[in-house]
């Protein structure tokens, strides 16, 4: 047992059993065991297995959530943004996404980092249909519209083999329509 992992192998690890094995795999005796490693390998990096799902959280947080919403703000241009995200959204699995949701359901730690990544989707959303002057209370019922769709994206994912692939570039541009609101 000489291999040296990294904080980031753990954490990547980390995603890796959560896609597989859901957040009961998240044990550090597991962990050790499946990396062939010792405990101290462990224990170098993280002080409990507290501080490896808080770590864990704040690396989805960052990696899942900010990150892309960094890369969607150097595309530049609200359609562009919402067709783009749209895209990875339809087009990605999102398994990571739904066991968080699932570990979430059970550990309310967990349903609170949901709940504030949740927020800061929502939030980047609502700014991006708000520029095009969409008002800003319709811009978030669009944004929470938006949310709903990934993260049952996420939960259903045989649900989005269904839909037409090229069905993102015309979301984005009702998404920030007008007229989406008018009675006709």
């Amino acid at each position: 047992m000489t291999k040296r992992l990294s904080r980031q192998d753990w954490i990547a690890h980390g995603f890796e059993v959560l896609k597989t094995e859901g957040h009961e795999g998240l044990k550090a005796d597991r962990m050790v065991k499946a990396l062939n490693v010792s405990r101290g390998s462990f224990y170098w990096h993280f002080k409990s297995i507290d501080g490896f799902h808080a770590a864990l959280l704040s690396a989805w947080r960052e990696q899942i959530t900010e990150a892309v919403i960094a890369e969607l703000r150097d595309i530049g241009g609200a359609e562009n943004q919402l067709t783009e995200l749209i895209s990875r959204v339809i087009l990605t699995p999102q398994r990571i996404e739904a066991a968080m949701r699932s570990w979430g359901r059970i550990e309310p730690k967990i349903a609170m980092a949901v709940a504030a990544v949740d927020t800061i989707r929502i939030d980047y959303i609502t700014d991006v249909i708000a520029r095009e002057g969409i008002p800003q209370d319709i811009a978030r019922g669009r944004a929470i519209m938006l949310s709903w769709s990934y993260i049952g994206r996420a939960l259903s994912p045989d649900l989005a083999a269904t839909l037409d692939h090229t069905v993102h570039r015309d979301l984005g541009r009702i998404f920030l329509s007008p007229d989406l609101d008018k009675d006709t």
